[in-house]
């Protein structure tokens, strides 16, 4: 997936905009901070905590069983958005080498 692909996707399928309710924007938002959480760059200086972040936002995208499954399945429903296309998109994402670009997208859709 291309970065112009990716950047199409955050704004059609994660756009704040598009959002029904508060209710479904705040789950967009634990969406997205998610992809923050499992994109943040990996520095000499992180702690423990950082690195367990990271950790766990990457094993919630990859869960396929268990608890964190439900739990990220609920989240995608109350989202509005389809669990099994997050998954994949968010795989792409880590995955894309344009992490930057992309950190930025989201924080733009975040601030908005």
């Amino acid at each position: 997936m291309s970065i112009t692909n990716i950047s199409v996707v955050l704004d059609n399928t994660f756009h704040v905009r598009n959002a029904k309710d508060n209710s479904q924007l705040l789950f967009l938002a634990v969406i997205l901070q998610a992809l923050l959480d499992a994109t943040k760059p990996k520095l000499d200086s992180d702690n423990e905590e950082i690195i367990l972040d990271r950790d766990r936002a990457r094993a919630w995208f990859a869960s396929s069983v268990g608890v964190t499954c439900e739990d990220f399945n609920t989240v995608c429903e109350c989202a509005g958005v389809d669990p099994s296309y997050t998954k994949t998109f968010a795989y792409k994402v880590l995955e894309s080498g344009e992490v930057p670009f992309i950190r930025k997208r989201i924080n733009t859709i975040l601030s908005m």
